[in-house]
């Protein structure tokens, strides 16, 4: 790269290029910490792609006469200019349903304009609250982010504790989490054999409505049978089937309930997963790490890290996180928040993995060798009906996805067919008619539906 190339009668040009190019080379080292934090990767190897292009692009500008370096730099300044410019106006043009909301303060906000009373605490503040009032609280837990290579992996949670998992409605949902640290009644783990098994996300966790208005609430209210979910916030494909293996075995459930959400589970889920050698192993047959019989060591490991946690806030009295999370919010704008959104990165990096197939595969084998149905649940993403898309089979590759599960025999139960596409208001059935989970209506409607397609497809084919 010739550094000394520069015009001395306009070096400005030949230094904004310079500039630029550290620009990316910041933005590569940047995307590539957080590709690997965590096992987080997806969406940044596309920041990682474009930043080597354009340290390459650049480097070979800077090779060329000193006069075409100004041309570039107006290229570049009107492009930047031009996409900031189109992200101010969407900001103000386009109506909540279709600006892509995910993040808490874009629930505050919008529950400002309904006059919704919204809680504002962080999740550490609202248990320290109830550990105030005597309550022994705790926080969910993420499978992957919380995992230390080589150590346990855990899929429960804290068990028997008041659990604060999250707020897009205005009140937190909080649970009293069972004895494996799931989001059920611990009751139902005494039955010898279960009529309803769900594994699954945070969608089969429950977030955002109270402890009875989820799916599996909602099932074992309409049928009055046992209902056990194994579902967290987080969850992708490989730990749906360690769940499944690790805590039915003991159940023998009659229908096992698979809840596919495609907004994440291929586009990011499965491709972190796959990079954890343990939970590879769970493709094995006799793979297990006897989770159901260590939850007391679960539970010291997890207690551990979140006591940790806490005492950090608590020692750092000048870091408010309320004040970190508005300032994100009011600065989104200088991040193309909702440009970003509308070009949903997550339906472009979506894909059939092969490894999807074999899950399948060996969550239906599990099923069937205790005697239970397996069953595959489709539930749609709010983008879908934010008006922006058009073709719904083609979306998130659906028509694969479903051609591909039918291809291996599994029943398919289609909520965007099922609910979502009849619903005459569907975007009403997510809080505030923002991004994110289903509020209890929703969740209402897909555990109805549910049952009522099972039980026809039981009754045509016993």
């Amino acid at each position: 790269m010739n550094w000394t190339n520069i015009d001395k009668n306009n070096p400005f040009a030949s230094w904004m290029i310079r500039i630029f190019i550290l620009v990316l080379i910041l933005l590569f080292f940047y995307a590539y910490y957080r590709a690997g934090f965590v096992f987080q990767s997806g969406i940044y190897s596309i920041y990682q792609i474009i930043s080597i292009i354009g340290i390459i692009f650049l480097a070979l500008i800077l090779r060329l006469r000193p006069k075409i370096h100004l041309n570039v730099v107006m290229v570049i300044a009107s492009i930047v200019i031009g996409v900031y410019i189109l992200e101010v106006v969407s900001i103000f043009i386009l109506p909540d349903s279709i600006k892509i909301q995910s993040k808490k303060n874009d629930h505050v906000e919008t529950a400002k304009k309904l006059k919704v009373i919204f809680d504002k605490r962080t999740k550490l503040e609202v248990v320290k609250s109830l550990r105030n009032q005597g309550v022994d609280a705790v926080v969910t837990s993420g499978v992957i982010k919380s995992y230390n290579p080589g150590g346990l992996l855990f899929l429960g949670g804290i068990s028997n504790k008041k659990t604060v998992c999250c707020n897009e409605s205005g009140k937190y949902m909080i649970y009293q989490s069972d004895r494996y640290g799931f989001n059920n009644p611990d009751s139902e783990w005494d039955n010898s054999s279960i009529e309803w098994f769900l594994t699954g996300d945070s969608f089969t966790n429950g977030a955002a409505v109270q402890p009875g208005e989820d799916i599996s609430g909602q099932i074992r209210l309409i049928t009055n049978e046992s209902v056990v979910s194994v579902g967290m916030g987080g969850n992708g494909p490989l730990v749906e089937l360690a769940a499944l293996k690790e805590y039915s075995q003991s159940m023998h459930p009659k229908r096992v309930l698979w809840l596919y959400y495609e907004g994440n589970d291929l586009s990011k889920d499965i491709l972190v997963e796959e990079k954890v050698p343990l939970l590879m192993k769970y493709l094995d047959n006799d793979f297990s790490q006897n989770l159901i019989n260590r939850q007391a060591e679960i539970d010291s490991m997890l207690i551990s890290n979140f006591e940790k946690k806490l005492k950090k806030q608590e020692q750092d009295k000048n870091k408010s996180s309320i004040q970190e999370q508005s300032l994100r919010y009011k600065t989104k704008w200088m991040r193309l928040h909702t440009l970003r959104s509308l070009i949903n990165f997550n339906e472009i990096f979506s894909f059939i993995n092969p490894l999807f197939i074999k899950i399948l595969k060996k969550a239906k084998r599990i099923t069937e060798e205790q005697g239970g149905k397996f069953y595959f649940v489709y539930l749609p993403q709010f983008e879908r009906y934010n008006g922006l898309k058009a073709d719904h089979d083609e979306f998130n590759n659906k028509e694969e996805v479903m051609d591909l599960v039918k291809n291996l025999g599994i029943p398919i139960i289609d909520m965007h067919k099922e609910v979502f596409s009849n619903h005459n208001d569907p975007l009403s059935l997510f809080p505030m008619r923002l991004n994110g989970h289903y509020n209890a209506e929703g969740y209402s409607s897909v555990a109805k539906k549910i049952v009522a397609v099972i039980k026809k497809y039981e009754q045509i084919n016993n």
